[in-house]
């Protein structure tokens, strides 16, 4: 198990918010790939990867709603 702190971001396009809500979530894993799949088991193949800064990124975009997690060990 790994412990990694993660930033939460949630767009709503359709909300009219101009800024995402975030939150700071501190959990253990095996991986980043492990907890995406755990919290959207039905959408994890939707989810982009990528890697900024030395922390691993997942991007998912469902509808007007955009999750963009950050994890950093």
């Amino acid at each position: 198990m790994h412990e990694y702190e993660i930033i939460h971001e949630i767009v709503n396009a359709c909300g009219g918010a101009g800024r995402a809500e975030t939150a700071i979530i501190e959990a253990d894993a095996e991986s980043p790939e492990a907890y995406m799949k755990s919290v959207h088991p039905d959408d994890f193949d939707k989810a982009v990867r990528s890697e900024k800064d030395g922390a691993v990124v997942y991007t998912l975009a469902l509808g007007a709603v955009t999750h963009k997690y950050t994890f950093q060990e």
